[in-house]
């Protein structure tokens, strides 16, 4: 990892492909976390200045926007002005509800009745009276007795790590868990630790160790569902089998599998039959449910409450608000319906179709089927130049690089919904195939001259 200084500049070199600065298809996000220098201000330029040279380049993937509705077929602007029309793989729409009658309506009679704002926190009295109905319907989905709500996705899994754990306690993640819950568990206790990615035998051990230690200790095990960058799961039997040996608690993050897995949508675990043994559910509305929000979801009264009284993402925030409230539970009763099954089965159907497309054209796709479909890229620099004619040519997808997975492990994550037809997916897979291939010969060649000027 190298350290920017403040004054220190990008730089300009003409050998890279199509005179792209080699810098910036070396440098990454990451790189400049960690700035030097007294002077807070100054510090930031030398990222600003990747950031602007990179997006005037075409190869910035971040602050990209739309310049209308995120429809299937989208127009998006580059942070760097660039435009591009092309079909839309980047929507987190799982279900495609976001403009569906029923969420529409509601949200709009909810927005006549009630207004665009809840008034505060919970509590605080902000709380809504239907709100209430959707905790005991999303406690119900996951199979659990009570819920919380969250204004985010991302607050509900901090602040639910914020508010239960304890300085004195112990927490063991996923080395690929959500932002969310890493930096929760730091925010509550120093005594982080992590187990290999899906790997049982190294949670084992990890585990072990932590209670032949400290026999006392409360340990809470942290894990998702369904990883949202490589589409995988981890063995629930054997997750909440380590658990228990050492009388550890489990929570598992469901934001990506709710709503499109299992029976009724109700999600992998429901489907393992573990949801029951597992002591928090968490999730998220943005990916199914047509909004924004998240829940935490318990079998026990009292650590409801205690999320309740000392999560400060939930006492701090401003509660949902009603359009929001209401267009989730339209959105989950569609989910439970029969036109919920029939939309998850148009869903995945189309993202095998998809996958199965891009391995016939030679690119790897992890994990396995799900609304995320994940080709494998590699190198960065292959990842950005392929990013950027995906875009050119009418796909557009998001690059995932470090730090959101390994270093040298770049993909792309595309997000297939029902409403993709035969046509978009077969385009889709000319193009990424056509780009990824492309970038890497063009890649090869730069890695060499660069070499030679070595």
């Amino acid at each position: 990892m190298m350290h920017m200084e403040a004054g220190q500049r990008v730089g300009v070199d003409e050998c890279a492909p199509r005179s792209i600065s080699p810098r910036l298809l070396e440098l990454g996000l990451a790189d400049f976390r960690d700035p030097r220098g007294s002077n807070m201000v100054a510090r930031c330029e030398p990222f600003r200045e990747w950031v602007d040279a990179a997006s005037e380049a075409g190869l910035f993937q971040f602050l990209r926007h739309h310049d209308g509705a995120p429809d299937r077929v989208s127009e998006v602007v580059g942070w760097g002005g660039q435009r591009y029309v092309g079909i839309n793989f980047a929507s987190q729409d799982y279900l495609g509800l976001a403009r569906h009658p029923a969420v529409l309506s509601a949200a709009e009679a909810a927005l006549r009745r009630f207004g665009a704002h809840s008034a505060g926190s919970e509590p605080m009295g902000g709380g809504l009276a239907f709100a209430k109905a959707l905790e005991r319907e999303i406690a119900d989905y996951v199979g659990h007795a009570h819920a919380v709500l969250f204004p985010t996705g991302w607050s509900a899994g901090f602040g639910t790590l914020q508010g239960i754990v304890r300085p004195y306690d112990a927490v063991v993640l996923d080395a690929l868990a959500h932002n969310c819950l890493q930096l929760g568990a730091k925010s509550a206790t120093d005594a982080v630790h992590h187990f290999a990615h899906n790997d049982m035998d190294s949670l084992r051990k990890r585990l072990h160790r932590l209670r032949d230690a400290s026999p006392d200790q409360a340990i809470l095990v942290v894990t998702e569902s369904l990883f949202s960058m490589d589409s995988d799961s981890p063995a629930f039997d054997r997750l909440v089998s380590e658990c228990r040996e050492v009388g550890a608690s489990l929570l598992v993050d469901v934001a990506h599998d709710l709503g499109v897995l299992g029976e009724q949508g109700r999600g992998l675990l429901w489907e393992s039959g573990c949801h029951k043994d597992v002591d928090f559910i968490m999730g998220s509305f943005s990916k199914s449910f047509a909004s924004i929000g998240g829940f935490l979801a318990t079998r026990e009264k009292g650590t409801s409450y205690y999320v309740r009284g000392f999560s400060g993402a939930y006492t701090f925030s401003n509660y949902l608000i009603p359009p929001q409230i209401a267009a989730i539970r339209a959105a989950l009763g569609v989910a439970r319906s029969d036109d919920g099954e029939a939309l998850r089965r148009d869903a995945l159907s189309r993202a095998t179709w998809l996958r199965e497309a891009l391995e016939s054209r030679g690119i790897r796709v992890l994990g396995r089927p799900s609304s995320l479909v994940i080709p494998f890229v590699g190198p960065e620099p292959v990842a950005r130049v392929a990013y950027r004619s995906c875009l050119e040519n009418g796909v557009i997808l998001n690059n995932i690089e470090y730090p959101a997975c390994r270093r040298g492990e770049a993909r792309f994550r595309m997000q297939v919904t029902p409403l993709h037809v035969q046509d978009e997916i077969e385009t889709a897979a000319n193009v990424v195939s056509a780009a990824i291939k492309d970038a890497r010969l063009h890649y090869s060649g730069f890695a060499k001259a660069r070499a030679r000027g070595a």
